[in-house]
């Protein structure tokens, strides 16, 4: 019971709350009995004479009989003025009888009288006693007033009263009081468990009120702070997957380069050993340094692009781009292979749009483009035809390389771009092809936001790209 106390706020507030109502009430009726004003039926006035009459009854008498007429006197204040008056008598000195006998003290003098009101001062000489004695009346302060007589009488009932109404205004103290935290504790608790969802609605303006505006407040931003947290979270493990894929591509591509460089290396150092030896075949020295020549020919392209690869690869590196007239750079390209067209036995035909102009690298642009016409040259037999088309579209640019008379197979059109792949490793050796062609070409476009497509046709195979 005393922890649940302890642990609920509401409980506490109430508890505090109804006993210092109960305190509070009390403390008041207390004051209100201790300094509630004497009142009083009669006046001293009415007792002058009772004073007069006294002092003449008690002058000359014998000490021994005063008592008697004292009391006797005293009946008649209890019972006429209700008790309201009482006699005082002093010696000499200042010291105060206690009556009705004159052989004690009350301790009091007359000084201690001084301000209260009284009856005349009547001087008191006794028969054998030749001290003289001053007399006068006083309220009677020991008399009980009537407000305390109703309080007492009350008491019960105010007693029941205070607590109902302290536990009554505890309640709605403590229900106007605790209702708005206990939703703030609660809305805390919520945000607590990462759960944002939640508001404190209230209409207050205290600090209360403020405190709940406030708490809202960082609700919501804690939403959009972890909002921006789990969008940059993202985006960093976007990256480290795209740098880890990166990665794995590297590693394969000097593996696969390993692989290619240690081929045509392994050949020509076993046709020199041969050729050394004069082993067999190989005396016939000029025909194997032609083969030898050949291969270190290929060696040297293989060179040149893993060269231009390792550039393009280069973190951080960024082609100069620059407004460049796309017809022109098309048409300059078409005119520098068009001996390599004709001793293949192809014709050309072209469709370009004059002054096509777009953003690029010159040089990047110049080699993607001698990759796609040499290979368009080199896997089309004599007799085909290359056909060339660039067209402008509202926000695209098109570049389409078409050879007829070529064909390659469905599964192996999504495995172009890799580096080292070839779809036919004997027509390959024939043809020079490293591999690395059209994932240099790949590479650069994707500098350049551009897109790049390979697939059959009715004729032969297209190649085509958007800018």
């Amino acid at each position: 019971m005393i922890r649940k106390i302890k642990s609920k706020l509401s409980i506490k507030v109430f508890f505090i709350t109804a006993l210092l109502l109960v305190i509070c009430c009390s403390i008041t009726y207390l004051c209100i009995a201790r300094f509630a004003p004497y009142i009083y039926t009669h006046e001293l006035s009415e007792v002058e004479e009772i004073t007069d009459i006294l002092s003449v009854e008690l002058s000359d008498r014998q000490i021994e009989e005063v008592p008697y007429i004292i009391s006797t006197f005293n009946e008649i204040l209890s019972k006429e003025y209700d008790n309201e008056f009482i006699i005082h008598v002093f010696q000499s000195s200042g010291e105060e009888v206690a009556l009705p006998n004159f052989d004690t003290f009350t301790g009091k003098v007359f000084s201690d009288y001084k301000k209260m009101e009284r009856t005349q001062e009547q001087s008191l000489i006794f028969a054998d006693n030749t001290n003289e004695y001053i007399l006068f009346l006083t309220k009677n302060t020991n008399k009980e007033s009537q407000i305390i007589e109703a309080l007492q009488k009350s008491f019960p009932i105010l007693s029941i009263i205070i607590f109902a109404v302290s536990v009554i205004a505890a309640f709605f103290y403590t229900w106007y009081l605790t209702k708005p935290i206990i939703k703030i504790s609660q809305l805390s608790k919520q945000m607590s468990n990462m759960d944002f969802s939640g508001l404190c609605s209230t209409t207050r303006t205290d600090e209360i009120g403020v405190l709940s505006d406030s708490l809202n407040d960082l609700s919501k931003k804690l939403v959009a702070a972890l909002s921006e947290l789990q969008e940059a979270n993202q985006k960093l493990q976007a990256d480290i997957d795209m740098e880890r894929r990166l990665e794995k591509q590297r590693v394969e591509f000097f593996a696969a380069a390993s692989h290619e460089l240690k081929t045509p290396i392994t050949i020509i150092k076993g046709q020199l050993q041969g050729m050394l030896y004069q082993v067999g075949r190989y005396k016939d020295r000029e025909t194997y340094l032609a083969q030898s020549l050949e291969i270190t020919d290929t060696l040297g392209k293989m060179v040149q692009e893993l060269l231009t690869i390792s550039r393009l690869d280069t973190p951080g590196y960024i082609c100069k781009k620059s407004s460049l007239n796309l017809s022109n750079l098309i048409i300059d390209r078409v005119t520098a292979f068009e001996d390599l067209f004709m001793q293949k036995g192809l014709t050309v035909e072209q469709s370009i749009y004059p002054e096509v102009c777009i953003l690029g690298d010159m040089q990047l642009l110049q080699k993607a483009l001698d990759n796609l016409l040499g290979n368009a040259a080199a896997y089309s037999g004599a007799g085909n035809q290359v056909l060339i088309k660039l067209w402008n579209e509202t926000e695209t640019t098109t570049l389409t390389i078409e050879n007829t008379g070529a064909h390659i197979p469905d599964e192996a059109i999504p495995k172009l771009f890799e580096p080292f792949y070839r779809v036919d490793q004997s027509r390959n050796r024939q043809t020079g092809g490293t591999g690395l062609g059209l994932y240099i070409v790949k590479t650069i476009l994707d500098l350049h936001g551009a897109k790049i497509e390979i697939a059959n046709t009715i004729q032969g195979v297209i190649v085509s790209v958007q800018f």
